[in-house]
């Protein structure tokens, strides 16, 4: 499959979720502490939980819209998009 009707740019959503996931990840990490540049920025609970949120819709957005670009390129359909992306 092809695609390419946005550039393949939708795969950037993807790429910020993986960075904001690896924030999440080294949250707790003191700067004392850290392995390398990696530490935490120390955010409160109820930040990481909204930014885990968020990761969660950056997937599903980057998912439809790759769904849809092949549907457009031709290389799947409309009705293939729908199932795909869970129009009922």
């Amino acid at each position: 499959m092809s695609g390419g009707h946005f550039d393949y740019q939708e795969s950037r959503l993807g790429y910020i979720a993986d960075q904001l996931e690896q924030d999440v990840e080294n949250n707790d990490i003191a700067y004392e502490e850290a392995r390398g540049t990696e530490y935490g920025h120390q955010l409160e609970p109820k930040t990481i939980v909204f930014l885990m949120d968020v990761v969660l819709q950056l997937r599903q957005l980057e998912k439809v819209l790759r769904e849809y670009d092949l549907a457009v390129s031709g290389d799947t359909c409309e009705q293939t998009f729908q199932e795909r992306i869970g129009i009922k």
